[in-house]
């Protein structure tokens, strides 16, 4: 699984000639569960990573509940850790957890689905310096959110737009610099730019299998805009690859009538 991951981030465009400095936010996925009727139990644990300043990679843990026939609720876990790469000048790990809630609908006799969910979500983030030593910065922030989807789901094979829109609003920053005029301490400028922002942060899913478990493809990216173009302090790519497992009637072979 993951040497696939590895042949996808082959989508992100390849290899930045550029310096690379802590990572101060990192994309991460999407829960779209493309619920269809009450009690719907819907899950997923896929090895997950994130590329742009240095690259990450672990796991990512998804739920989702249908409560009514309209009304669902979702939930996520990422966890994730440097790659060790001998070019990169700083190394840390992070983390992320949100939860939310919203409708679905669509016409499963035509295949064609829709939901949409607003949460919120709480992320934080380490860095420490490879080149320097002691110098760190780590970060906190959250992340309330808009998640509109539209799909098209069968029994064997699923597919889903998701055009996510997000409000970053950092809450915590702690940092150590040994030369605070350095050219490599660019966070100030960037929470100056980025400190509180929109982003707009679309995503795609290809799922195939069997209707009660199913290989699922993510792939999304963020809008955030680095401060250089010389130096990198942003994941904003996120691929994924995982099991979507479903618990409902249907998958029993009990169709709704």
């Amino acid at each position: 699984m993951k040497t696939l991951l590895n042949v996808l981030v082959l989508l992100y465009v390849g290899t930045r000639l550029t310096a690379c400095g802590p990572v101060l936010y990192s994309n991460v996925g999407q829960n779209v569960p493309l619920l269809q009727e009450k009690g719907d139990l819907g899950g997923q644990i896929a090895y997950s990573g994130s590329y742009g300043a240095w690259d990450a990679e672990g796991i990512g843990i998804q739920g989702a509940y249908a409560l009514t026939e309209k009304v669902g609720i979702i939930s996520s876990f990422y966890s994730l850790n440097e790659v060790n790469d001998p070019n990169n000048e700083w190394e840390g790990n992070g983390s992320y957890f949100e939860v939310g809630s919203g409708l679905f609908g669509g016409n499963p006799q035509k295949k064609l689905m829709y939901e949409g969910y607003i949460g919120l979500g709480i992320g934080s983030i380490k860095n420490q310096s490879l080149v320097t030593s002691g110098e760190y910065i780590n970060v906190k922030y959250l992340k309330p959110f808009i998640q509109p989807s539209v799909g098209f789901a069968t029994k064997y094979f699923d597919l889903a737009l998701t055009p996510r829109i997000a409000y970053l609003n950092y809450t915590s920053r702690n940092d150590y610099w040994f030369d605070p005029n350095s050219a490599l301490n660019t966070p100030g400028d960037f929470f100056d730019q980025n400190g509180s922002r929109l982003l707009f942060e679309p995503g795609i899913l290809l799922r195939g299998g069997f209707p009660g478990a199913k290989l699922e493809l993510q792939y999304n990216f963020s809008s955030i805009k680095e401060k250089s173009e010389n130096y990198f302090v942003n994941n904003e790519v996120y691929i994924s690859i995982g099991i979507r497992f479903l618990i409902a009637e249907r998958t029993k072979g009990k169709e709704k009538k």
